[in-house]
C-alpha cells in the first residue's frame, strides 16, 4: 500500500513538473492607436449630446492570448493589425459595465455587437466608425496589463512556467486596467481612468493550470471593478463641462 501511495505521489509531481503555464499577452498603448496629425487633435471639440450612447471596447495587443482566451494561429497573421479585440469578457466585466448604465446623462453603455466590427484594426478611427454603426456619440475604449511574479522573478506577457517550479513559492499577480473615453465623431478625448490591484497566493497545492488563472481572473476582476470606480468618479465633471446643452 505504501508502495502505492508513493508511486501516485511520484506520478502527480512528474505532471505538476510538466504543466506549463502562459501568462498573458500584454495591454495596448491606446494612446498610440490615437491620430498621429497632433494639430489635428488639439483641433478637435466635442460633439455628444446628452444622455449619450456609449460603445465599449476591449483591446489588447494584436497576438493577445491567454489560458481562458485562445485565439486561432491565423488571426495573428492579419496585416497591420495593431491590436485585438476582445469579444469574450471573462473578469466580471458584464456587472462592472451594467454599473455604467446608471450614470446619469448615459442613455445606454453596451459593448460592440461583433456583427457591426470591421475586419482588420488598425487605429481608434476603425473602432469609432464601429461606435457609429451603434449611434454611439462615446466610444470608452479599456485594456488589462497582467503580470507574475514568482519569488524574485517577475514574468510578462506570454512568458512560460512549469508548475512544478511554483513549490513553496509565492505568487503575485498585478493587474492594471486602463481607458480612454472619445468622441465618436472627432475622437476628441474626453477623460483617461488607470486602476491597480495585486495579489499574493502561496502555491504549494498548485497542480493545474486552471488555479494559476483563477489568481490572474480574480486579480484582473478586482482591477476592473477599481477602474469601473475610477469612471464614476470621473464622469460627473464630464457632464458638468460637456453637457451644457
Amino acid at each position: 500500500m505504501k508502495r502505492l501511495v508513493y508511486a501516485l505521489a511520484i506520478i502527480v509531481w512528474t505532471n505538476s513538473c510538466s504543466l506549463k503555464y502562459v501568462t498573458p499577452g500584454s495591454d495596448v498603448k491606446i494612446s498610440t492607436l490615437a491620430d498621429e496629425d497632433i494639430s489635428k487633435l488639439l483641433a478637435n471639440k466635442p460633439t455628444s449630446d446628452f444622455p449619450v450612447n456609449i460603445a465599449i471596447a476591449r483591446i489588447q495587443h494584436p497576438q493577445y492570448t491567454s489560458y481562458s482566451y485562445h485565439r486561432n494561429h491565423a488571426e495573428f497573421d492579419t496585416p497591420g493589425q495593431n491590436f485585438s479585440l476582445i469579444l469574450t469578457r471573462d473578469a466580471g466585466e458584464d456587472e462592472g459595465l451594467k454599473k455604467l448604465n446608471e450614470m446619469s446623462g448615459v442613455r445606454q453603455a453596451a459593448p460592440f455587437n461583433r456583427l457591426l466590427l470591421p475586419y482588420n484594426y488598425k487605429s481608434i478611427k476603425d473602432l469609432r466608425l464601429a461606435a457609429a454603426k451603434m449611434k454611439a456619440n462615446m466610444l470608452l475604449v479599456y485594456t488589462f496589463d497582467t503580470e507574475f511574479k514568482i519569488g524574485t522573478k517577475n514574468y510578462g506577457a506570454q512568458n512560460i512556467f512549469s508548475l512544478g517550479y511554483l513549490k513553496n513559492k509565492e505568487v503575485k499577480v498585478v493587474t492594471t486596467a486602463s481607458m480612454a473615453l472619445f468622441d465618436v465623431q472627432t475622437e476628441y478625448l474626453y477623460g483617461l481612468a488607470e486602476a491597480t490591484e495585486n495579489e499574493n497566493k502561496r502555491a504549494n497545492a498548485w497542480k493545474k493550470q486552471d488555479e494559476v488563472d483563477n489568481l490572474r481572473l480574480s486579480t484582473e476582476r478586482k482591477a476592473f471593478e477599481k477602474l469601473i470606480g475610477e469612471i464614476q468618479t470621473m464622469w460627473p465633471g464630464v457632464v458638468k463641462e460637456y453637457g451644457k446643452n
